[in-house]
């Protein structure tokens, strides 16, 4: 009773629990968004006299004296990281622009990287680059003929001549190109009026994506295919538009989008065998290593994408606690994640991809559990009336399990009824912090995410380990027997796909709504009042929480009516 009574002491002194790596995360985003808005012309410095002291209030509440230095290591570590994320986001894009301007016809040599076939030709993009006699960083993105490019394959050395074009300018109607400074992509050339072949080079991961791709589109349909290297890698490229705009109208579009479902899907299974087999019983470090070793060997064959070194992080940080025997804290980790990619590549924070994987983590942090809570309360308050009204008030034999519970549960039943609150609730929490951006990226919300979510994401979490070891033996066999074994993963995805070929998900989702700054600002307000992250009680908790909902409720009628 003494240690809970200290410990309950302590935390009131508290407004909420301070996590440097997390707030840390925070205020480097903040220093982005100030650099872009800065560079867009639109936000002058001076705002920092207001907005800087808004944003640091917080974490100036102190009860005690002892708390004083570490609120001002608090402020600090603030401070500093967004000046850093501010610095970070000018240095990219002042790097940018630097080099030479071309505006006229050169020969380029360069290593293909990407290569998409579009409805004119191939899109191609090339790195390692010499413009006429010199060398230049960045990479170049040409529009071929088909012609040119049917010979080509991924890792060549080729040859283009045309007319090539700087991408001098970051602003392009006025808007900040981030995505083409993200990518690195300085050059352009339209029309390539040459191209040849001028060698080969080896790059180890390109090489496993190239043959991970030729011998799925040898061994299944090409509608499975395309889908199965969507899955495994994240390549949408090959999935008809009008079936991919089904899937992403069915809100499930982020199973081919690889991220943290993949990833943990695969950490899950290595932790697996290393529990079932010998391999557990390797020393801690070489485990961790070997963890380490296949997590990223699949986040580089993936292309190094922000979702998975996100992911990645958050496995390795997790696991390296399992073994060292002490608790993680998964916003911890999920700052952490964050601060390597945007220290990385600073532009990755305006990328959608980047957005939804982050608001989704951050929505599991933050309201899971709460919304546990509330499932399992609704469910105590429906068993109650239902022993009302058909047992007249007697008392029932026993409670659902409550999310306070440190028992185990004792029957299957309850084993089920915790796994599916805690399935949904997980669920309900990523669809509430993705919907804003969702809405703003593709101007609607699906009314069939929820539904669907709960049939493919578990589906996902179970066959995709199991795919990816068909695909990679797959690669090794010869091609006259790829098509054998992979006959039963081709099919299985025909019989699923039936589902998004044969129902239009068009007919019930929410758009037609615009968002504004306070709007979206509110909204994110509302919901984190409504975690557990906050030293206050409910009252307090909800009043805020009804505050901003209000203030959502009054922009959102100003802005759509």
């Amino acid at each position: 009773m003494k240690t809970q009574t200290k410990q309950s002491l302590h935390s009131e002194d508290k407004l909420f629990n301070f996590r440097p790596v997390f707030f840390a995360a925070v205020f480097l985003c903040l220093g982005i968004v100030f650099a872009y808005y800065r560079a867009k012309g639109t936000l002058s410095a001076w705002w920092l006299t207001l907005w800087l002291p808004m944003l640091v209030a917080p974490f100036c509440f102190c009860r005690t004296r002892k708390q004083i230095k570490a609120r001002a290591f608090a402020l600090c570590l603030l401070v500093f990281s967004f000046c850093v994320g501010h610095s970070a986001f000018f240095i990219k894009t002042e790097r940018f622009t630097s080099g030479r301007v071309f505006q006229e016809e050169q020969t380029v040599l360069g290593t293909l990287i990407e290569r998409q076939e579009v409805q004119y030709g191939t899109w191609a993009v090339l790195t390692d680059l010499s413009i006429g006699d010199l060398e230049e960083e960045g990479k170049l993105v040409a529009y071929l003929p088909t012609s040119f490019a049917d010979e080509m394959t991924i890792s060549d050395r080729i040859v283009l001549v045309g007319k090539v074009y700087t991408k001098t300018e970051c602003f392009q109607d006025g808007v900040l190109d981030v995505y083409a400074i993200g990518d690195d992509i300085r050059f352009e050339m339209k029309n390539a009026r040459g191209c040849t072949k001028a060698g080969e080079t080896f790059d180890l991961f390109l090489s496993i994506r190239q043959r991970v791709q030729k011998v799925v589109y040898v061994g299944m349909d090409e509608t499975p295919a395309a889908v199965t290297m969507a899955v495994l890698l994240g390549d949408t490229a090959g999935i008809e538009n009008a079936l991919l705009e089904n899937i992403r109208m069915g809100g499930i579009a982020h199973i081919f989008a690889v991220s943290g479902l993949h990833v943990g899907a695969l950490y899950a299974f290595c932790r697996l065998l290393m529990q079932k087999t010998r391999l557990g019983k390797m020393p801690k470090l070489l485990r961790w290593g070997l963890l380490f070793a296949i997590l990223f060997f699949y986040a580089g064959v993936c292309g190094f994408s922000a979702s998975v070194v996100r992911a990645t992080v958050i496995c390795l940080t997790t696991y390296a606690a399992y073994l060292i025997g002490t608790e993680t804290d998964f916003l911890q980790s999920l700052g952490l994640s964050a601060i390597i990619v945007l220290l990385l590549s600073p532009t990755a924070l305006f990328e959608v991809g980047f957005q939804l994987s982050f608001l989704a983590c951050l929505g599991l942090a933050l309201l899971s559990k709460p919304i546990e809570k509330a499932l399992y309360e609704l469910g105590r308050l429906a068993k109650k009336l239902y022993i009302r009204c058909f047992y007249g008030g007697v008392k029932a034999r026993s409670n659902p399990p409550s999310a306070n519970d440190d028992t185990p549960p004792l029957t299957v039943l309850q084993r089920m009824v915790r796994s599916v609150v805690s399935f949904l609730s997980a669920c309900f929490a990523a669809q509430i912090f993705t919907a804003p951006v969702l809405m703003i990226a593709f101007e609607y919300v699906s009314g069939w995410g929820l539904l669907l979510n709960c049939l493919f994401v578990p589906l996902i979490s179970c066959a995709f380990a199991v795919l990816l070891l068909f695909v990679l033996a797959a690669c090794l066999l010869p091609a006259s027997l790829v098509a054998a074994w992979l006959y039963v993963p081709s099919v299985v995805w025909s019989v699923i796909l039936l589902t998004f070929e044969t129902v239009d998900f068009s007919s019930f989702m929410l758009s037609g709504f615009s968002l504004s700054g306070g709007s979206i600002l509110s909204y994110y307000g509302g919901w984190q009042f409504l975690s557990d992250k906050w030293n206050v009680t409910n009252r307090q908790k909800w009043t805020l929480a009804m505050v901003c909902f209000l203030a959502f409720a009054i922009t959102m009628y100003a802005l759509n009516v």
